[in-house]
């Protein structure tokens, strides 16, 4: 619990999801969206400080709840840079300007739509707007993750990679994106190249929809799936 900066008057977040038949409804949430305070960014700050000798890969997964500042998130990303840590953020559109520097950066497709400019409806506008989104962030990678289309990776020099969906019973997406940055960095700090933590990536997430509720994955799962001796 030494990482969590305790706000004195700031709720902590609370989601209540309706579920019917199986299928993943509507949510309500109960939040303060306002900044956290420079104490407590402080605080977060410091403790990345305290760990960053230890540190392969840093996710930063934005919610756009008050948290990510422009400001801390600047000294998280210089300091990075300095330590040759990968930084794998899960972005906000209202927060786009605030990546640069960033590692891989995995916006869905609306978000990359927005951010970039460019209305993506086919594989053209889609590779246009990855182009644009890796020279606007200055990211080594963009990730566009793109539902039952799959995912499509975006590196310099003008690699891009397509990967398809894999075929499964959708049954909540509750957890999908956490799933796939959370596997994204894990397979990244195991020394995965992008394209090959994107995959595992992709197969993860593809199991976690399949869950009711919020689900986890495990690397026995995904091997499962890999070698087809899923049940």
């Amino acid at each position: 619990t030494t990482g969590i900066a305790v706000e004195e008057g700031r709720p902590t977040t609370r989601k209540t999801r309706v579920i019917a038949h199986s299928q993943h409804v509507v949510r309500f949430d109960r939040e303060s969206r306002g900044e956290i305070s420079e104490q407590s960014q402080e605080i977060i700050l410091g403790f990345i400080k305290n760990h960053q000798k230890t540190i392969k890969v840093l996710v930063i997964s934005d919610y756009a709840k008050g948290v990510i500042t422009r400001n801390l998130l600047k000294s998280v990303l210089d300091m990075a840079i300095e330590n040759n840590i990968l930084v794998v953020v899960d972005p906000k559109l209202k927060h786009f300007d605030y990546y640069r520097g960033a590692a891989i950066i995995t916006p869905n497709t609306l978000e990359a739509s927005a951010a970039s400019g460019i209305n993506i409806y086919d594989n053209e506008t889609l590779c246009r707007a990855g182009e644009n989104l890796l020279n606007q962030s200055g990211s080594t990678a963009i990730l566009i993750t793109r539902g039952e289309h799959g995912m499509s990776l975006f590196e310099r020099g003008g690699r891009v990679t397509h990967i398809p969906a894999v075929a499964r019973e959708v049954y909540d997406v509750t957890g999908a994106g956490d799933t796939v940055v959370s596997t994204l960095a894990l397979s990244l700090a195991a020394g995965a190249k992008f394209d090959e933590a994107s995959i595992l990536a992709n197969y993860a997430a593809a199991i976690v929809v399949g869950i009711v509720g919020t689900g986890t994955v495990n690397r026995e799962q995904i091997l499962a799936v890999l070698t087809g001796a899923e049940k």
